[in-house]
């Protein structure tokens, strides 16, 4: 018995000590809107981008959202020079879909685009465009697409697969902390009814069923907005990179870990960063 306790004292002591306060880091960026030119000259999209790759490289992330409307025109072209444009960035990226990314009226579908992402980036392991990921123990990030496939539309829409994926997966992640990624957002910064969601109460029927949902983060609004709703939810909204003056937003979600145990005491903390 005298060895027991001696053990259950040691487990106890170690547990103790090795809970400590963690740290996740990451950059979120919204409408590059991402042009090309046949000159020498830079355009604005360009400089906004190549300013950005600086700034991340200097610090210590675990990793970078692009929040959709990456590029302005859906080109392959267009696409295929924004991501050997970004290939420099030290920190793991991942792509969100915006409603001038992908539209098959008159542009890359939305496979054509998945495709082009894969094969340019190594964290790039889904073809589908609403995806996850795991940027830590007890996270899961989920990539939700937002946007038409056939012809381009500034509103946000979620087809009926999408919402049923968005379910499964939040049920059958429940035990962790997650955060949302996409294009339109949920809470708007502002009121504007030619880029809301539409069909907006599907989507509040399944946040109302889980409780897992940290954060919903997102774009296209081209303002920069911090709330929390009234059941805790965390909302962002990140301004144009392309517009000045040129921000992006560094993320601080502080937390504390057991070495074998969920996320707790979650802080969350945004600072606006210019590019330029």
């Amino acid at each position: 018995m005298k060895y027991i306790k001696y053990i259950l004292t040691f487990l106890f002591m170690f547990t103790a000590l090795t809970a400590n306060a963690r740290t996740l880091n990451f950059a979120l960026v919204s409408d590059i809107h991402y042009d090309i030119n046949k000159g020498s000259k830079l355009t604005t999209s360009q400089k906004a981008l190549d300013g950005l790759i600086a700034r991340i490289n200097e610090n210590d992330y675990d990793f970078v959202v692009f929040l959709g409307d990456n590029i302005d025109k859906s080109r392959k072209e267009v696409l295929e020079s924004f991501l050997d444009r970004i290939k420099d960035i030290k920190t793991p990226y991942y792509i969100v879909l915006g409603n001038t990314d992908a539209h098959k009226i008159s542009g890359l579908t939305k496979q054509e685009f998945m495709e082009i992402v894969k094969k340019k980036n190594k964290n790039q392991r889904s073809l589908s465009p609403s995806y996850t990921f795991s940027p830590a123990s007890g996270f899961l990030c989920i990539v939700l697409d937002s946007t038409s496939s056939f012809m381009p539309s500034t509103h946000g829409i979620f087809t009926d697969k999408t919402y049923e994926w968005y379910d499964r997966t939040l049920k059958e992640n429940k035990d962790k902390k997650v955060l949302v990624f996409q294009h339109v957002p949920y809470h708007e910064p502002y009121q504007d009814e030619s880029h809301n969601i539409l069909d907006k109460y599907q989507y509040k029927y399944i946040l109302d069923k889980h409780n897992n949902i940290y954060l919903i983060a997102s774009g296209h609004y081209h303002k920069s907005a911090f709330a929390t709703d009234e059941n805790g939810l965390n909302h962002v909204s990140t301004p144009a990179l392309k517009t000045p003056p040129f921000q992006f937003i560094d993320v601080k979600l502080k937390y504390s870990k057991l070495p074998f145990g969920k996320p707790k005491k979650l802080e969350l903390y945004g600072e606006l960063k210019e590019a330029l």
